[in-house]
């Protein structure tokens, strides 16, 4: 009876372990259905964020000046300058338009010392109204280039550094005098029989080129001043 018993019981368990294998393959073959028929999961994988390397854009610069208006008489001296620092009153007349470069270099003209292109002009001459002879006169030109500007100027000075005095008379110019300043000018002290007698001014200033003829009895200080002047009106 035990024996029978006994026998029940490990049939019993056989079975029992059969069906619990198979109930176990069919919960994992449905588990592995599910998943063949579930659409991927959507949560993102968190991700190590790369370096981005940052750099700082370097300001534009232009290829061309700052452009200037075209030239005027604003840019040259005038009746009212000419007083405040000479106390002179002369007034404003039409330039002659066969003006030499200076009394002492010939018949040379101030176009003959000029680039061959791309040079605007404009001139301008003031005359004593008592008629003694005494006038001062002015020409600035518009170059394309600051190192054309600056290279006629020297010219210019050159010009009338070698020409020390007018044949036959005991007019000439004294050393040449740098004026200190961001500008480039110079300017030559005319003397008449050792009389101050106004000067010659050359001056650039960016691309703009100029001379001033002050044939007056003015000293070398008021040239001084005059020839500053000139400089900063003709930058305008």
């Amino acid at each position: 009876m035990k024996l029978a018993n006994a026998a029940l019981a490990v049939l019993a368990a056989v079975i029992t372990g059969v069906g619990g294998g198979a109930g176990a393959a069919q919960v994992a073959n449905a588990h592995d259905q599910k998943a063949a028929h579930s659409p991927p999961s959507t949560t993102p994988t968190p991700s190590t964020p790369t370096a981005r390397k940052t750099t700082t854009p370097k300001p534009t610069q232009s290829a061309t000046p700052k452009p200037q208006d075209a030239l005027s008489e604003e840019n040259v001296v005038r009746e009212r300058l000419y007083f405040d620092v000479t106390g002179h009153s002369f007034t404003r007349t039409e330039p002659d338009p066969a003006q030499t470069l200076s009394p002492c270099t010939g018949e040379k003209k101030f176009s003959d010392v000029l680039p061959s292109s791309g040079v605007t002009r404009i001139s301008s001459q003031l005359v004593d109204p008592f008629h003694t002879g005494h006038q001062v006169v002015e020409q600035v030109a518009q170059t394309r280039t600051a190192r054309e500007a600056r290279a006629t100027a020297d010219r210019i000075v050159t010009l009338v550094d070698e020409c020390a005095a007018i044949s036959g008379g005991d007019f000439g110019y004294g050393a040449a005098v740098t004026v200190e300043s961001k500008l480039n000018v110079t300017y030559f002290p005319a003397y008449d029989s050792d009389t101050p007698a106004g000067g010659y001014i050359v001056f650039s200033v960016g691309t703009r080129v100029g001379f001033v003829d002050v044939a007056d009895n003015v000293t070398e200080a008021e040239v001084d001043h005059l020839a500053k002047e000139a400089a900063n009106i003709a930058a305008d």
